[in-house]
């Protein structure tokens, strides 16, 4: 849906956002990228790079998933 045919063009969220910097891993098999960008409620932030940033450090960095 086209943001101009929204049918309540009054209601308006609002989100703070930041980007965080982590190595973001790719697969199982530890490809990736050690200087990642990504963009997160900034609420979330602290939580997701502790999680990003423990599964970096076994030998094999493990993706980060949130359950």
């Amino acid at each position: 849906m086209e943001l101009c045919n929204y049918p309540n063009p009054d209601q308006t969220r609002c989100y703070e956002i930041e980007a965080i910097e982590i190595p973001i891993v790719y697969n199982k098999y530890g490809d990736h990228d050690p200087n990642g960008l990504l963009y997160v409620l900034k609420k979330d932030a602290d939580r997701i790079r502790k999680g990003a940033l423990r599964n970096f450090s076994p030998e094999i960095p493990q993706p980060y998933e949130e359950v």
